[in-house]
Order: structure tokens, then sequence, then C-alpha cells
């Protein structure tokens, strides 16, 4: 198989991939960028907006709008840093970890029932594949 008909593959598995948690994001009336926002606090219990952008590669307005909708819905508190007073910590209410429980469980669960699917092998080659490739076409990105 000739190199670019490889690499709309790989782009094809990516892009597919997203688009299977924007499809999920819909069933809950949410946007996928939403979304990975649930999805970053979840993980992490606390965060900056500049984290959130810069992770999920988001406009900083694009993410300041979902977490000021998600702060009037009551799920967030947003608080300034004490150790900088130009950040400000995002964390879930109590109302906001039942909503985001909700839309994240069945997800969480299904990507750990695929990827058990996989096999151990599998995913650590999934794992290690991608993040080499992510590496090399920074590099290339960043040099060429």
């Amino acid at each position: 198989m000739e190199i670019r008909e490889q690499i709309k593959l790989v782009n094809i598995a990516l892009s597919g991939t997203l688009d299977v948690y924007r499809i999920w994001a819909k069933k809950y009336n949410l946007n996928y960028n939403a979304l990975v926002v649930l999805y970053t606090l979840h993980d992490y219990k606390v965060c900056t907006q500049k984290q959130i952008c810069e992770w999920w590669a988001l406009p900083k307005q694009t993410v300041h709008g979902i977490l000021l909708d998600f702060e009037k819905k009551g799920y967030l508190n947003i608080r300034a840093n004490t150790e900088n007073k130009r950040e400000r910590l995002i964390t879930f209410t109590e109302r906001g970890t039942e909503f985001a429980s909700s839309v994240l469980e069945p997800l969480l669960s299904m990507e750990e029932h695929a990827m058990l699917q996989l096999g151990e092998e599998k995913r650590q080659q999934l794992i290690d594949t991608n993040m080499e490739y992510y590496e090399l076409l920074k590099q290339e990105i960043e040099h060429g």
C-alpha cells in the first residue's frame, strides 16, 4: 500500500474516532467540545481554562462559552487560583458531578470494553505507535 493511502487510512480512523464522541455528545444534547470539557474535568478534577484549551486544541472563546454555560446550569465552580491570580480553577459542583457521570460513565465503560477487546499487546502497540507518530509529525511540522 502506498504511503499516501496509509496516511489517508490513519486520518480516517482518527476522524472517525472523534466522530463517535460527537455522536455520543449529541445523545445528551451536547456538542463535541462540551463533551471534552466534561471529560477533562472528570479525569483531572481541577483544571484551568488554559489547560483545557491546550489539551484539546480548542479556541479560548469556545471553552469560555462552554464554561459559562455549565456554570449557569450549576455544574461548575470557578474560583481564583491563589498561586496565580490570572488563572481560575474549575471544578464540578455536586450537580455537575452527577451530570458528568450520567454522560460519561456509560461512555467510559464502552471505551474500556473496546480497549479490552484489543488485548494487552494490541493496546500497547496502539499507544506506542500513536505516540510515536504524534511526536514525529510534530517534529516535522515544527522544523518543516
